[in-house]
């Protein structure tokens, strides 16, 4: 539920960031303006659209980086339980088949 909030608001954000370059870029073409303000006002509109881009890319690689060692610690800890579960059934393996060949030399003398 919560990653398709992420998602939802992913998708507004982007739409919203999209439909403002799309905007100021339509309001430039058709503002009266001299050629070479044109030109740096749709290239200033393209650097802050750049940048945007390039956060929203950063912040969801971020999160992604902590969903992936999230899942990391999880299976380690795991893996940990398994290995301290096998652990214990081998000692207490062990610690039966010493006590049967104990009670079977007993039971020889």
């Amino acid at each position: 539920m919560n990653q398709m909030n992420e998602n939802g608001n992913s998708g507004f954000i982007v739409g919203m960031l999209v439909g403002a370059v799309a905007g100021a870029g339509l309001a430039l073409l058709f503002a009266p303006k001299p050629g070479a303000q044109l030109r740096g006002e749709i290239g200033e509109s393209m650097t802050t659209f750049k940048d945007a881009a390039a956060k929203r890319l950063r912040d969801m690689a971020d999160r992604a980086g902590t969903g992936i060692n999230a899942g990391l610690n999880d299976l380690h800890t795991a893996a940990g339980k398994v290995a301290g579960s096998a652990s214990t059934t081998a000692r207490e393996m062990l610690d039966s088949a010493v006590e049967h060949g104990r009670q079977e030399i007993r039971s020889r003398l």
